[in-house]
């Protein structure tokens, strides 16, 4: 539900209102508005005409002054809209590394099959489409993060920026600490409107420093965000990314893995090994994150000069339907 906050009207051109005491013109006495008659008295009262002749020179002061307003560009900043519903203020946080242009789950070097980049997008587009109380931000990592799109309710640009992944062939490494400490940091300073969490999407996990370890935990406790890491799984054999690190591997994935379930934080794992499973870690997700939420959510400015082009137009045509009806002259 989006309940509107009103703002005052501003100008974008306020120095154009000077033109305003133009409009008066009409009022004023013309030579050619009168008729030679021989004598006045002749002349039958006519209410009709001179209530067309206010009608007229009415519409066409207000056609010259809605024209001066407009050229001035009326409108709204500041608007609000309190929005409220069920969702979560989500962070999407997607591995842009080259790696992820490889075939999901392959089975070999030659391996055919869709790209985990395209099944990613295929799923978070989805995912973004089915949320509309969401306030999401989209980023992506690789050597650096780069965030694409802040918080925003307005769901096709996020759309179109996890489009944009399709773009280029990727970075050459996966800093996913870096990364997931800027996605946290997305967060800091905001006010608490609703359930948080960030959704990693990643084909490989990254060796932490214990620095890192320490600001991911501290950062995750302090704003109260759920992680979701969504691993794309790169080869068709091997363990479980859940059973590895139960088992003590040594892989990065599994020491990541593990280091997120000893957070204090809400932390789930889901393995994507084909288009299937990873929508359906998707839809999971968007089973889990669905709370009250309310926002006050920041509008651009509203410009209302179309209106006042629009009431100069039908003052224009009652004063030429009036002017149809003149007598222009006594032949």
């Amino acid at each position: 539900m989006i309940a509107p906050v009103a703002a005052p009207i501003d100008f974008a051109a306020p120095w154009m209102l000077l033109l305003l005491p133009l409009a008066l013109l009409p009022f004023m006495p013309r030579r050619d508005d009168t008729l030679p008659f021989s004598w006045a008295a002749w002349l039958p009262p006519d209410r009709a005409g001179r209530v067309l002749g206010w009608v007229s020179r009415a519409a066409a002061a207000l056609a010259m002054a809605a024209i001066v307003v407009g050229l001035a560009q009326p409108g709204r900043i500041h608007l609000e809209a309190h929005r409220t519903g069920r969702g979560a203020e989500t962070l999407i946080l997607m591995d842009r590394s080259g790696s992820m242009n490889g075939v999901m789950a392959s089975k070999g070097a030659n391996a055919t099959g869709d790209a985990k980049n395209t099944v990613a997008r295929a799923a978070l587009d989805e995912f973004v489409n089915g949320r509309p109380n969401d306030r999401f931000a989209f980023m992506m990592f690789g050597i650096n993060p780069m965030l694409a799109v802040p918080f925003t309710y307005d769901h096709a640009v996020i759309r179109a920026a996890i489009g944009s992944t399709q773009i280029g062939r990727g970075m050459p490494d996966t800093q996913l600490g870096r990364g997931l400490l800027a996605a946290i940091g997305q967060f800091d300073g905001l006010p608490w409107t609703g359930h948080r969490a960030i959704v990693m999407v990643s084909d490989g996990g990254a060796k932490l420093s214990d620095t890192e370890r320490t600001l991911i935990a501290e950062g995750l406790a302090r704003n109260r965000i759920a992680l979701y890491f969504v691993f794309l799984r790169s080869s068709f054999y091997g363990a479980k990314l859940d059973v590895a690190a139960r088992e003590g591997s040594a892989s990065p994935e599994a020491d990541l893995h593990r280091f997120f379930l000893s957070l204090g934080t809400p932390y789930r794992l889901y393995e994507a090994g084909d288009p299937g499973a990873m929508t359906a870690a998707m839809n999971e997700i968007d089973r889990q994150q669905s709370f009250p939420v309310s926002f006050v959510e920041q509008l651009p400015r509203q410009d209302r000069s179309g209106i006042c082009f629009a009431v100069a137009l039908a003052a224009c045509a009652v004063l030429l339907a009036a002017r149809a009806l003149q007598v222009r002259s006594w032949a």
